[in-house]
């Protein structure tokens, strides 16, 4: 849509009248829907035919380490592995709940596109759906709490990435905390503190994005003798709860809640849970990705994380704009950031901001399994012309960069 609409003559196309071009939100929900239920009927239908397995729905419940009730049906298991994932956070602004939002759960399923939207929230969720409903057409104002978008991420990731959606005609604010919501006629209002002031946003819908948290309501884990740490389920690194016998994998353990981690900690679970193989997790080389555009992707730690860990650090970064891929698919902005230690070489995080970086960033992350340099990424060959090269060229980078010392 973004490419066509605004893009498309640039690259020579002719013939289009931009202003002509509409969206069909329904047939884009219509056509997600397929590839998810699509993929879910795969797995599902892989279960079923599967004859070791007893593929069983409904809500669950403990009544004893050892026994689960499901609707009402009684089941003994003498292990259990948790795979219950997690949920939007819960809504603390006053008078939200009256006023009425989405989550992005609810904004995956709108068939009509709003006119306008208060995004709440700075995070990865809110980026996405921010950036996403303001190339459909959509109106958007963006509220973050924190001092800037994506606060986990690299500080100058998150100033780049917020430039660009400002760019994009996103009304993006950060240190924006909001303080309760409310009608005004048939539009909806959200007040937030802005510079020590209240300042007014209206719109005709909400959506919020104020993180995830742990999905044990109602699982009666005390039942179990499962208990929690900060709201999420304890483990221990192999993935064993407080109950010897119970396991938990996944967002409902808190850390890094993604999908591939999720993936990640299932099969060890399993191996410990039916052979006892008590295989350990190790989460230092965990890559995340946002899928803005262009995209973000990260692995281990930041510049800022590096030095408070006490690392001498240098530093290797390559712009994309000096990349001839990057220029001849019109994606230049953004850059690739490697950080390593002076005194041992060792890859201690990368950082990428630009067109298919979410690809881009396993270069690092293999490099970092087996606490690797740069080195065979500086002096492997890499194909020209492609985005690959701008992670050889900021490896390379490390190669002369200076140490910046602790505290610098």
């Amino acid at each position: 849509m973004h490419l066509v609409k605004h893009r498309a003559y640039e690259f020579g196309v002719r013939g289009v009248n931009p202003d002509a071009i509409t969206f069909d939100l329904a047939a884009a929900v219509a056509r997600k829907d397929a590839i998810v239920n699509g993929i879910l009927s795969g797995i599902h239908d892989a279960l079923r035919k599967n004859k070791n397995i007893t593929f069983l729905t409904g809500h669950a419940e403990f009544t004893s380490p050892v026994d689960i009730r499901l609707d009402g049906r009684q089941i003994t298991a003498e292990k259990t592995i948790l795979a219950v994932g997690a949920r939007p956070a819960t809504v603390d602004i006053p008078g939200l709940a009256d006023v009425g939002f989405i989550t992005n759960y609810e904004a995956l399923k709108l068939e009509r596109l709003p006119a306008s939207m208060i995004v709440i929230g700075g995070g990865y969720i809110g980026v996405e759906f921010a950036q996403m409903y303001a190339r459909f057409g959509t109106k958007v104002m963006m509220l973050g709490r924190a001092p800037r978008i994506m606060s986990h991420e690299d500080e100058e990731i998150s100033v780049a990435l917020a430039e660009v959606l400002r760019a994009e005609g996103i009304d993006l604010y950060t240190s924006a905390p909001v303080l309760r919501a409310e009608f005004e006629g048939d539009e909806k209002v959200v007040v937030a503190q802005i510079g020590g002031e209240e300042q007014r946003f209206k719109a005709k819908e909400i959506l919020f994005a104020g993180g995830r948290v742990s999905r044990v309501e109602g699982l009666s884990l005390e039942q179990a003798g499962v208990e929690l740490s900060r709201d999420v389920i304890q483990v221990v690194d192999t993935l064993q709860t407080t109950m010897p016998n119970i396991w938990s994998i996944g967002d409902a353990n808190g850390g890094a809640m993604f999908t591939h981690r999720a993936t990640y900690d299932g099969p060890l679970s399993a191996l410990n849970a039916v052979r006892g193989l008590k295989k350990k997790v190790d989460y230092r080389v965990v890559p995340r990705a946002v899928f803005s555009e262009p995209a973000v992707a990260s692995v281990g730690l930041t510049e800022r994380e590096a030095r408070e860990a006490r690392h001498e650090v240098k530093i290797g970064k390559h712009l994309f704009a000096h990349t001839g891929r990057a220029k001849a698919i019109g994606q230049t902005e953004g850059f690739v950031k490697i950080v390593a230690d002076m005194k041992t070489d060792e890859i201690l995080g990368a950082h990428i901001l630009g067109a298919h970086a979410d690809i881009l960033i396993h270069e690092v992350v293999a490099a970092m399994y087996n606490h690797g340099t740069a080195e065979p990424i500086a002096k492997s060959i890499h194909i020209h012309p492609t985005l690959s090269e701008a992670v050889k060229s900021a490896a390379k980078a490390i190669g002369s960069a200076p140490m910046i010392r602790t505290g610098e």
